[in-house]
Formats: structure tokens, C-alpha cells, sequence
């Protein structure tokens, strides 16, 4: 009976060991993920031109504000434009960060059904592991397989002679 009782015990562990070596388990670096993939380069781009438009209202406001120093007006409707700005590029940005999650998880979907992994799994987190398991380079090439693109932002902007006209704030002009 003990003969019988260790044999199945021993079949147990034996099967349970062939299970857990049928899984196959990859990694990837997600920062990776959104730095290098084309994905990610598009939107770190578009957020790019944004601030630089941005930057190009901000000074021409320090220059109107400079030779009208006393004018509360002037100051309150640049603060109020800029605010606009800010709210814009917020928006901007988690539109950027949803797309390149959307597409990191589809990519990462199809890769691992393609290659039969049972998970893929966050390398930022892990204290150990073999670089072999690390697939992020792979997966970065499935992303790049989707085109991402990203709807130009036009701001309102601050007319440099007109110091009595009132600018409109930059949500109300975006392109969407």
C-alpha cells in the first residue's frame, strides 16, 4: 500500500513538473517599449512640436509683457491663453500614452500567441532572469508593423502689435 501510495506520489510531482516546463514565460522592458518603437518616437515627436509652438507663444508674451509691465489685462489674458495651453498639452499627451498602450498590448498579444508563451512579463520587476527570455526587441518590430500617426495641434496665436485684442485660449482652436 506504501509501495503504491509513493508511486502515485511520485507520478503526481512528475506531471506537475512536466506542466510547469510546458509554459514558456518571456520578459520585456516597456520603457524600451515606448522609447523605440516608431510608436513611440511619433508621439515623443508630436509632443515636441506642441512645446516648441508653445515656447514660441510664451515668448512672444514676455516680449508684449516687457514694454507693458503694468498691464493686469494683458497679464490675466496671457494667463488665462497659457492655462488653455497647459490643459491642451495634457490632453495631448494622454491621448499619446493611450494610443502606444493600446498598440503595446495588441503587439504584445499577437507575439505571444505567435510564439506560444503562456505570459509575458514586466522585466523592470524582476530581480533575476535570463536575457534569452527578453523579447522586447522582438516585440518593439511587432509594434512598427502598425503605423501610428498624430493629429497636428495648431495653437491660438498671440498677436505681437495688437496688445487690446483678447486671444482665444488654445482649447477652443485645436484641431481635433
Amino acid at each position: 500500500m506504501r509501495r503504491i501510495s509513493a508511486l502515485a506520489l511520485s507520478l503526481v510531482l512528475v506531471f506537475s513538473v512536466a506542466g510547469c516546463t510546458a509554459n514558456k514565460i518571456a520578459v520585456v522592458n516597456p520603457a524600451r517599449l515606448f522609447q523605440e518603437s516608431d510608436s513611440g518616437k511619433a508621439g515623443f515627436e508630436h509632443l515636441k512640436q506642441i512645446e516648441t509652438s508653445m515656447q514660441a507663444q510664451v515668448q512672444i508674451a514676455q516680449g508684449m509683457l516687457e514694454k507693458s509691465p503694468n498691464d493686469e489685462a494683458l497679464r490675466a489674458r496671457f494667463q488665462k491663453t497659457f492655462t488653455g495651453y497647459q490643459q491642451l498639452i495634457n490632453g495631448e499627451q494622454q491621448k499619446v500614452v493611450t494610443r502606444i498602450n493600446e498598440l503595446m498590448q495588441t503587439s504584445l498579444d499577437s507575439y505571444r500567441k505567435q510564439k506560444g508563451y503562456t505570459a509575458i512579463i514586466n522585466s523592470e520587476g524582476l530581480l533575476s532572469y535570463d536575457p534569452k527570455a527578453d523579447v522586447t526587441t522582438e516585440v518593439i518590430a511587432e509594434m512598427n508593423k502598425t503605423p501610428v500617426t498624430f493629429e497636428p495641434v495648431k495653437l491660438e496665436e498671440i498677436a505681437q502689435t495688437d496688445t487690446k485684442a483678447t486671444p482665444n485660449t488654445a482649447s477652443g482652436s485645436a484641431k481635433k
